[in-house]
């Protein structure tokens, strides 16, 4: 079975200030469609409609080295409008990325399963 090296990511947390939540989330999503190796970025919020998910995935490490860039253009906004309490991140991390995101709550290797394209 064919796999790819796609990374992706997972955050969860809190909304504490919709307005700055919204502005971030807009921002940072019109930045992102515009990366090349951008594959998903999905937002989700619970029924408490402050319990927040969110979900992406880019091409491979490099393209989600290229993101956080993009990302610490907006992360002190992204921060006075939502906690980040959970930050795990899938796939074949490289050293690089693995430095990148040195505060992940977890990173996760790819232990088995497919990808279907």
């Amino acid at each position: 079975m064919k796999l790819n090296n796609n990374i992706a990511w997972t955050v969860d947390g809190k909304i504490i200030n919709k307005a700055k939540y919204n502005e971030a989330m807009e921002k940072i999503t019109a930045a992102t469609f515009e990366e090349a190796g951008s594959l998903n970025h999905e937002w989700y919020v619970a029924e408490d409609q402050e319990s927040i998910h969110i979900y992406e995935r880019y091409q491979d490490a490099d393209a989600a080295l290229a993101h956080l860039k993009v990302w610490s253009q907006f992360a002190a906004l992204f921060l006075e409008g939502a906690t980040m309490d959970t930050f795990n991140v899938y796939g074949n991390v490289t050293p690089k990325l693995k430095t990148a995101v040195a505060g992940a709550t977890n990173i996760m290797s790819r232990y088995g399963g497919f990808a279907k394209e």
